[in-house]
């Protein structure tokens, strides 16, 4: 059903337009209508229609001697009330002053002297174009509301921006999205300017890029990063302007949260660039930051390089764990001297550098004597690590990168391998044995002093007693890589407990293998637990397969170890727990004499216990 109102001052003219109606009801098939209101003053009338958006043909009369006129309703009306037609009711001998162009609600002009035949096909005319429009407005809302389901469920945030004549900015609309991603409401936004939402400094560069859209008429893309309520965000935004008549009235944003996808990059980024453990420079970006400044032939490049010279050993001995603790030391320290001159790296398990741009021969010396200073005082529980650090000079311009770096690599592999005595982390390591009561692991001062014995009744040379003698003191040292519920069980090993026990052969030959003065002990270590007919390990040497000094300390050690009191895995199902007699370890030597044993050994041995004895 269709609303009418009339707007006529005129009584005569109300009451006969009126009754037109009436008629017109009775007589117009297929259009339904109702006059619901009649008015004879339009300022009154213009309140009820704000108030009553729904009302389909307004029937006005324009009287000129009236302030607000029926003209002037009808410019309002089309800027106002634009679901309205308007039926303009007139003087037979006036001219309208009209801008036909801009009156779209106008669907027909009728004079006070028409008759109710021009009257009534003005009306079904109107009333048919009222009825068309309210179907193309439905329609219309139909597809502006599967617009906005759209736009709110789409995972761009999106907002409108409505351009005035002035070219100011004024926010219009945001959908869903955009309300959740940045805790802005819709009402919040609707009818401000950027200013009075942004800060005066983000203000002025969404202004900027809104501008240049509406220079250029055509679309924009462009990154941002904005604070909301919700949190800073980064964007990836498009602006899409829309043109009428020459003109951009309105702006459509589309902003996609690239937020997580940033972080991700930058965290990305980070892992190419960062050593996970330490936070250093990796390998890979110390390497390209080194070859991209080797080709500049104008910066003077100094390296310095470092190394864990016991790595391995820290690992074995005490953890990875408290291996890493010492790496992450290391990087803490290089850390206090990094700067925009001074690159520090890791480059990989055991090796760091630092590479210094443009420093006089002092700088360089003094840094180096600061780090050596510093690496120093590395320890775990009083056991020094023995850290190397050599500096190199680019002098040759020629050099290339990698060739300078391998120069580097070669100095401090040379200083690498020393004397025991020299060794901070060799004393630690025997001085830490001696004061963690270890002599229920070991019986280094009894061993030594039956070794040497038997070396002097055995008639052994210089070299071979010396041999034998630093065998009995570092034989068993790997054991401080085992853990402790298996080198003190006291009672039969697992098959499992039994193959960890069996590693502190090779732990202790690789402990002595990075000293020059035990080198030539470390296949005596090796070959401690070989057994003479084959059966032993890690190799199954057999016979004189195994080296003679091996052989000789194994009865040596087995006669010491049943002598006290110590746990003793000698086999996988045989333990030793508790001193025995003398002649009870003779007879066990006589039971493994050929099996375990150098049988020509177990027999001179016994000879030696004998007089010893006697």
């Amino acid at each position: 059903m269709l609303k009418i109102i009339t707007i006529i001052r005129d009584v005569i003219e109300k009451n006969k337009i009126e009754a037109y109606l009436n008629q017109a009801k009775r007589k117009i098939d297929n259009v339904d209508f109702e006059l619901v209101g009649g008015f004879n003053d339009n300022r009154k009338a213009v309140n009820y229609l704000y108030q009553n958006d729904d009302i389909d043909i307004i029937i006005v009369e324009n009287r000129e001697d009236e302030i607000f006129s029926g003209l002037d309703l009808l410019m309002l009306a089309d800027k106002e009330f634009t679901g309205s037609s308007i039926m303009l009711l007139t003087e037979s001998d006036k001219k309208l002053d009209l801008d036909y162009e801009n009156t779209n609600n106008l669907t027909a002009i009728f004079n006070k002297n028409d008759s109710y035949s021009a009257f009534a096909n003005l009306l079904s005319l109107t009333m048919f174009k009222q009825k068309k429009k309210k179907e193309d407005l439905k329609a219309r809302e139909e597809k502006l509301n599967d617009y906005r389901t759209i736009i709110d469920h789409t995972h761009d945030a999106i907002f409108l921006i409505r351009v005035d004549c002035d070219d100011n900015f004024y926010y219009k609309r945001i959908n869903a999205t955009h309300e959740r991603l940045t805790a802005l409401t819709d009402k919040e936004i609707r009818g401000k300017r950027v200013n009075q939402i942004f800060s005066e400094e983000v203000a002025v560069e969404l202004e900027a890029k809104y501008s240049k859209c509406l220079r250029k008429k055509e679309k924009i893309n462009y990154t941002e990063k904005i604070t909301f309520p919700a949190g800073q965000k980064a964007w990836q935004t498009t602006l899409y302007p829309v043109v009428r008549n020459g003109r951009v009235e309105e702006i459509v944003g589309a902003s996609y949260d690239i937020t997580e996808l940033e972080k991700q990059e930058q965290k990305l980024n980070h892992i190419k660039r960062y050593d996970k453990l330490t936070g250093l420079y990796n390998k890979e970006y110390f390497n390209q930051l080194f070859g991209e400044l080797n080709q500049n032939n104008e910066d003077k490049l100094a390296l310095i390089l470092i190394n864990v010279e016991n790595f391995h050993l820290i690992n074995k001995f005490f953890s990875y764990q408290q291996g890493d603790e010492v790496l992450k030391q290391i990087a803490s320290i290089l850390a206090q001297i990094s700067n925009k001159d001074i690159i520090t790296a890791h480059l990989y398990a055991d090796h760091f550098a630092v590479m210094l741009k443009n420093k006089s021969d002092f700088q360089i010396d003094q840094k180096l004597n600061f780090v050596r200073k510093k690496l120093a005082k590395i320890n775990i529980n009083g056991i020094y690590i023995d850290i190397s650090a050599v500096s190199m000079i680019k002098l040759d311009k020629k050099t290339t990168a990698q060739n300078f770096f391998n120069d580097g690599v070669s100095k401090i592999n040379f200083s690498k391998y020393k004397q025991s005595k020299e060794s901070k982390f060799y004393s630690s390591i025997l001085n830490y044995v001696e004061e963690n009561n270890y002599i229920n692991l070991r019986q280094g001062n009894r061993l030594l002093k039956i070794s040497k014995k038997t070396a002097e009744y055995f008639n052994l040379n210089s070299e071979e007693r010396s041999k034998l003698l630093l065998l009995a003191k570092h034989h068993d040292l790997g054991k401080l890589a085992l853990a402790k519920n298996i080198v003190k069980k006291g009672a039969k090993l697992t098959e499992v407990e039994w193959y960890e026990y069996q590693k502190y052969v090779l732990n202790s030959a690789v402990f002595a293998a990075y000293y020059r003065d035990l080198v030539d002990i470390c296949d005596l270590i090796y070959s401690q637990a070989e057994h003479f007919d084959g059966n032993g390990w890690p190799q199954a040497l057999k016979g004189d397969q195994i080296p003679y000094l091996s052989r000789l300390f194994a009865v040596i050690n087995f006669y010491s170890k049943l002598k006290s009191n110590i746990y003793f895995p000698f086999l996988q199902n045989k333990y030793y727990f508790g001193a025995l007699e003398e002649k009870e370890i003779i007879d066990e030597l006589e039971y493994y004499k050929s099996k375990v044993f150098d049988p020509e050994i177990v027999d001179k041995f016994i000879n030696f216990l004998n007089n010893k004895n006697k």
